[in-house]
Formats: structure tokens, C-alpha cells, sequence
């Protein structure tokens, strides 16, 4: 009955991935080191690039720093 059940893996990208693609080579590397530097709270680095019309959650930071995202899944 079951035989043919299939359940695909919900797919989600990583925001914070997603954002690195879009960027430009200096920009992915200020945005790297950024997301690199533990001193700066993930809700400032939230807030910095809002200001700079960057929208994305400061949950997606912190889900990338701590490699609960996708990115390692992929």
C-alpha cells in the first residue's frame, strides 16, 4: 500500500547565503567578515545592513553562525 510513499526534504535556502550570491566580490568579503566577527551581535549586523537596505531576519544570522541553516546540509 505504502510502496510508493514518497516524502521529499523540504528545501529552504539560507537568507544569508542567498545574500552572498547576489553580492559583489568586496561586498562578500566585508559581509564575511562581519558575519566572522562574534563581537558584533547578530541584531547590529541586522540593523547595519537594513541601513544600507539590506532585509534579512537577524534569526538568519544567527542560524548561519551557528550552522543551523542549510548550508551545512547541502
Amino acid at each position: 500500500m505504502l510502496e510508493n510513499l514518497e516524502i521529499k526534504p523540504r528545501k529552504r535556502n539560507c537568507a544569508v547565503r542567498t545574500l552572498m550570491e547576489s553580492l559583489s566580490e568586496s561586498d562578500l568579503e566585508i559581509l564575511t567578515s562581519n558575519l566572522l566577527d562574534r563581537a558584533i551581535p547578530h541584531y547590529a549586523l541586522q540593523q547595519a545592513l537594513k541601513r544600507v537596505g539590506v532585509t534579512i531576519a537577524d534569526s538568519s544570522i544567527t542560524r548561519h553562525r551557528t550552522g543551523e541553516c542549510s548550508c551545512l546540509r547541502t
